[in-house]
């Protein structure tokens, strides 16, 4: 699609090409510029190769070499291949290069360039080009001719990380304080009959006028995008920037998420979260916008992940929306997925027989659910931490989470659960080289769930990373937990650092679980009292452990290998309850 073949260009475009063409630079930097907009969209960010593939060849092009570029270079500098490749008896170039224009092409069906160019390979090249777009159909016009596009599904969104991981700590306490009520409340809904939601619900997301305002308009629209479409919660059905419902002939959306910005010295966005059929306000929020931060990809994250998480975690708004539509009815499916994370979230061991039978009997049914199988694998290596497990129980336990680690591994490489799964099977096998690279990717898949951040975080930290604090405040940052769940991790790491000031941090933030029975909660605030030489505190701590669960109390060493520890963090919390006399002889 070339500006002749479209016929006269918006002005926009044309002026954009004009500056483009008029030196070598300008048209490097405006490729350049693009290619960092397509590189966050979703369907880029589940597909690190044709990422790789597409850098690669705008470069290059950018660098003046684009008409120089042969299916060997290619292949070996692009895609990894190895020097010995044979480009005469190998297409593999020629056909990842042509699944890279069907995904450009695709891209640029639901979204405008944010120049009014786009990024173009012409066929039979190698050469990326700026080619200026066609007017895309107005709201409402027909759009028959456009195939149907399935809404983004978790495993649609993954490779693209956040960085930094670490900023201040979350505004959204009201917010977070709502959440707490409501999934209090949902805990206690029965699931007794047929007929629980199998799959995902779809949301649509508006704020198609906010992308067409400016360029900020469109960077928040993206990174919304981006945030969202990672979520386990619902399947993610965006708007086009040119109004058209995109993924007709699927199912209807329930839920609708519309966005305004408000531009100024000081811009806001405003966010609405509707039920759908019949209509229902769930919720509504906004966030103020330094304009500073608007041209800073972190800055922006930094203002809107708390937001997104809120919406989109496995406990959040819609999770438990579904959770309360799911009352009186058997959790199977997706229902047992938000069940299974509800209970992972509270430690509710007293629920969790309830939610192994219903994985096990989801999983009968449907066995290529990925997010399902790591939580097979996830219940699998809790039950290694029972009483009374022996040592051959534990074998077969890890054998068992292993097998269905690997089984989601392969049905879903990109979702950031599987991923924190194999990292908690890995520490328990002593493999912590393992454990940090899968926590590490889980962290870069999932930056929007505090929950598997503040696990995959504690698991860095019984490891020694050095990633283990961003990681951990990064959960602290998005999280909206009142209690402070996200802290206990935090002081771990600075017991197993001896980071006193780290330690008086957590400790004043950190509040006990209103649900569940938090064992781990009341041994580790023990040890960080004890490391801080506060006697009283840690010994009602202790206290509260005894009257919680007495057969803790004998043997916290044996306890703490049960839950995996790593030799050395054992023996650094039992030293620190030991300093101030704990257990009591």
């Amino acid at each position: 699609m070339t500006a002749t073949e479209t016929g006269a260009p918006d002005q926009k475009a044309d002026a954009a090409l004009r500056d483009a063409h008029s030196t070598p630079a300008g048209q490097a930097d405006l490729m350049r510029e693009e290619l960092q907009s397509v590189l966050a969209s979703p369907d880029f960010a589940r597909a690190p190769i044709m990422k790789q593939l597409l850098c690669f060849l705008v470069e290059e092009t950018a660098a003046g070499r684009g008409e120089q570029l042969k299916a060997y270079s290619v292949a070996v500098d692009g895609l990894g291949r190895a020097p010995d490749y044979d480009a005469r008896a190998d297409s593999y170039p020629r056909v990842q290069v042509g699944r890279l224009r069907k995904m450009l092409d695709s891209h640029y069906r639901l979204s405008d360039p944010t120049s009014g160019v786009r990024l173009s390979i012409p066929s039979g090249r190698y050469k990326v080009v700026l080619e200026a777009t066609e007017p895309q159909q107005a709201p409402g016009a027909a759009a028959q001719d456009s195939p149907p596009t399935e809404p983004l599904s978790a495993a649609a969104v993954s490779m693209t990380a956040v960085s930094p991981l670490y900023f201040g700590p979350s505004l959204f306490l009201i917010v977070g304080l709502v959440l707490a009520l409501g999934i209090g409340a949902a805990r206690w809904l029965p699931m007794a009959a047929a007929g629980a939601p199998l799959k995902r619900p779809v949301m649509e997301m508006a704020g198609v006028e906010m992308a067409r305002q400016s360029t900020a308009g469109a960077r928040i629209r993206t990174l919304l995008v981006n945030g969202l479409g990672r979520s386990l919660a619902f399947d993610l059905r965006p708007l086009s920037t040119s109004g058209r419902t995109v993924g007709k002939g699927g199912p209807p959306p329930r839920y609708r998420l519309g966005a305004d910005l408000i531009e100024g010295a000081t811009p806001r966005l405003f966010l609405r979260l509707t039920q759908l059929s019949p209509d229902k306000l769930i919720w509504s929020g906004d966030v103020s916008l330094p304009a500073d931060a608007l041209g800073d990809g972190s800055a922006l994250d930094q203002r809107l992940a708390p937001i997104i998480a809120t919406i989109s975690k496995v406990d959040g708004l819609v999770a438990i929306h579904e959770l309360q539509r799911s009352a009186g009815k058997e959790a199977r499916g997706y229902s047992c997925l938000l069940l299974f994370h509800r209970y992972r979230k509270q430690r509710a061991v007293d629920e969790r027989d309830h939610v192994q039978a219903c994985v096990e009997r989801s999983l009968a049914q449907d066995p290529d659910d990925a997010a399902l199988q790591a939580a097979a694998a996830q219940l699998a290596v809790e039950k290694m931490s029972d009483p009374g497990v022996n040592m051959n129980d534990r074998a077969g336990l890890l054998a068992s989470a292993r097998r269905h680690a690997q089984l989601a591994r392969v049905l879903d490489p990109y979702n950031g659960w599987t991923n924190a799964t194999q990292s908690r099977i890995a520490l328990a096998r002593g493999a912590c080289p393992q454990s940090v690279n899968f926590a590490l990717r889980a962290a870069a898949l999932q930056p929007y769930e505090p929950n598997l951040l503040s696990d995959v975080g504690a698991y860095l930290a019984d490891c020694r990373d050095p990633g283990a604090e961003s990681v951990i405040r990064r959960a602290i940052a998005v999280g909206d937990d009142p209690s402070g769940r996200y802290y206990v991790p935090l002081l771990m790491l600075a017991i197993i650092r001896d980071d006193r000031a780290m330690a008086r941090e957590a400790l004043s933030q950190m509040a006990p679980p209103v649900i569940g029975r938090p064992r781990n909660f009341y041994i580790i605030a023990a040890a960080g009292y004890g490391m801080l030489g506060q006697a009283p505190r840690a010994r009602a701590a202790w206290k509260q452990l005894e009257r919680l669960d007495g057969t803790v109390v004998p043997a916290p060493l044996a306890y703490l290998q049960r839950l995996g520890y790593s030799p050395a963090t054992r023996r650094q919390i039992i030293r620190k309850l030991r300093t101030v006399g704990l257990p009591p002889a």
